[in-house]
């Protein structure tokens, strides 16, 4: 059983880079009331060079510091090559050194952008394409992302800083980073190969750091140990220790940027089918799609694959479009209510190292049935969706589907409070 219970896994756990599709817009309204942030002056825009060249000594024990504590205490965390550790005395190319040793693609552009919310695209700003702030990009859903390009030395709200960096590793910073993946860093970065991911997807090698698949049963981990080679937690824990270095050394705007990358995958695992490879299928089910597959019935398997992959895409597709009518339109309602409800995040614990596992992602795992059969109700009545990038069908939908919305709006709350959460932790003095 175990060869195609483990291809079963494998290209169930699709590699698209939706997680909410857009974080810039989901950070704006889950933070824009948070007084720290609210309330902060304007911060300088300031090149990465200049933050790496002032703080390099403590950059590298920093870097150093968490290597040592990332080998400890994560789970089938591949230790960093030394070759890979940052030089004692700075090279020629300090951006380069910086994050090769942080293992994220150095070929990202980051470009000096803030995404306004959707209508409030600045026309007289200058504005860059999407081929001048990722590396690799689809149609959709950047086709409708609006970047401003702002100057070194600017004056830039610290709201705007961090929402739009919250979309960035999305941008390629976890893209071609295993040993079998193209380009030249996976051969070096020690990560091995690619341990889950559907190769027709141009996302799917960022899959493992996007995905946390922490609260399978023995029996899964047993046949499909690769589920655990994920590392959405480290990331946050690596992007939390450079904002508070950042903004410990009066680099605030580098604390604000290096925080919202680490709220990216936070807000992922908020996303069920980010925390759960076949949501609404329990142990015993899957167990028996694999007995029939093994006796020469795989239709069922290969249903449950296709199923998990469509819901996934539409329910984005569908929660993404009605948010952007709601903005556009400029009234209340009760989604954008709940990115913004702060009542509820009195009920988490207090933000550490483990928050990932232990609560974003087992509160996922638990709303994942309920999530998958509400889709599946809405999308026998639904009509035809247009993908991200056509608009000339948006129309037909009309997101009247009170069972999904209830779900929706109930994950979209836990989007927001853990977004607070964490923000909150990393902008402690």
């Amino acid at each position: 059983m175990k060869l195609t219970f483990l291809l079963l896994l494998l290209f169930a756990t699709t590699s698209s880079a939706w997680g909410w599709s857009n974080h810039t817009v989901g950070s704006y309204l889950a933070l824009q009331d948070l007084p720290a942030l609210r309330d902060a002056p304007p911060v300088a825009v300031e090149p990465l060079e200049q933050f790496l060249t002032e703080q390099y000594p403590a950059i590298i024990a920093l870097l150093e510091q968490q290597e040592s504590f990332a080998r400890e205490h994560f789970v089938e965390y591949p230790p960093r090559p030394d070759e890979l550790k940052m030089p004692a005395v700075p090279g020629d190319n300090l951006r380069h050194a910086f994050l090769t040793a942080l293992r994220i693609n150095p070929e990202i552009h980051l470009a000096m952008v803030i995404q306004p919310m959707p209508g409030k695209d600045l026309p007289e700003r200058e504005h860059l394409s999407a081929d001048q702030v990722m590396v690799e990009q689809t149609l959709s859903p950047w086709n409708r992302q609006r970047f401003i390009r702002v100057a070194d030395g600017e004056q830039v709200a610290p709201l705007a800083v961090l929402a739009s960096a919250a979309d960035e590793p999305d941008y390629g910073h976890d893209i071609n980073l295993f040993s079998d993946n193209p380009g030249a860093v996976g051969a070096v970065y020690g990560f091995g190969p690619q341990p889950f991911g559907d190769a027709r997807f141009q996302y799917s090698s960022q899959a493992p750091f996007h995905m946390g698949f922490f609260h399978e049963s023995a029996v899964v981990y047993a046949a499909a140990g690769f589920l655990q080679r994920s590392w959405p937690d480290w990331r946050a824990y690596q992007y939390m220790g450079l904002a508070r270095l950042a903004f410990a050394s009066g680099h605030r705007y580098w604390g604000y940027r290096f925080l919202g990358w680490g709220a990216h995958h936070v807000q992922d695992l908020t996303q069920p089918y980010h925390a759960k490879p076949l949501p609404g299928v329990d142990l015993a089910n899957l167990l028996l799609l694999e007995g029939k597959a093994l006796a020469g019935f795989a239709d069922d398997k290969q249903a449950s694959i296709e199923r998990v992959a469509t819901r996934h895409m539409e329910v984005e597709k569908y929660q993404s479009n009605w948010l952007r009518r709601l903005l556009r339109a400029g009234q209340a309602h009760p989604m954008l209510d709940a990115y913004s409800d702060f009542a509820q995040d009195k009920q988490y614990p207090p933000y550490s190292v483990d928050y990932l596992r232990e609560v974003v992602s087992a509160e996922s795992v638990d709303d994942s049935a309920a999530f998958d059969e509400a889709i599946g109700q809405w999308l026998e009545t639904a009509p035809a969706t247009s993908d991200f990038s056509s608009g000339n069908q948006l129309q037909r939908e009309d997101f009247n589907h009170p069972a999904l919305n209830r779900q929706l709006f109930k994950l979209l709350g836990h989007f927001g409070s853990h977004s607070r959460i964490y923000v909150s932790a990393g902008l402690l003095p």
